[in-house]
């Protein structure tokens, strides 16, 4: 697949992202504290749980793309690791969620979330478009990122990116039909 319309698309994934969580900021904390179950998160906890993930790939992005020699590779090809990942995660188009998963441990949110959560995100969104765009002049192939499950499975570049802006999308989708299920309940 053609490198720049990759990272054009996700760029346009993750400011969709923000633009969706923005949408948050104007709710009251009951409303963003709000679980339909014990069970299940608020929107700050799927925020948090996001910001959990998101730190440990920003800081690989960071730390790579400050090393990494420019390369003109127009081309990328996705792994069979990071493909078979993505399709687990990224919601549908339709925005059904394809494979519904266990979260580690060290990703669940802590009971008290803070308010500033949401705004810790947003900047993340930021970093993480601030990366896309530096990765238009690098091998979305050669470098590799170690993924949160640990170094037995690592990503190329490209593969992490889809991977982590599918995991977003995911979140904000749940925390959207969270905030759908207060309504219900007003």
């Amino acid at each position: 697949m053609d490198k720049l319309d990759l990272l054009n698309s996700l760029i346009r994934d993750t400011q969709q992202v923000k633009d969706e969580a923005k949408a948050f900021e104007s709710l009251s904390k009951e409303e963003l504290n709000y679980k339909p179950t014990q069970e299940q998160w608020s929107v700050l906890e799927c925020i948090e749980h996001l910001n959990i993930a998101d730190a440990h790939y920003i800081g690989q992005f960071d730390k790579k793309l400050e090393d990494a020699i420019t390369s003109d590779n127009p081309k990328f090809k996705p792994g069979w690791i990071g493909n078979y990942f993505v399709k687990m995660i990224k919601p549908r188009e339709d925005g059904t969620i394809p494979s519904p998963m266990k979260t580690m441990r060290k990703f669940i949110p802590e009971v008290n979330v803070q308010y500033d959560t949401l705004a810790k995100f947003i900047e993340d969104q930021e970093k993480l478009i601030d990366a896309l765009e530096k990765s238009k002049a690098l091998d979305l192939n050669k470098i590799k990122i170690t993924s949160a499950i640990g170094p037995i499975v690592t990503f190329k570049l490209g593969d992490a990116f889809r991977f982590l802006i599918g995991h977003n999308q995911r979140h904000i989708i749940q925390a959207q039909r969270v905030l759908q299920q207060l309504e219900v309940v007003s």
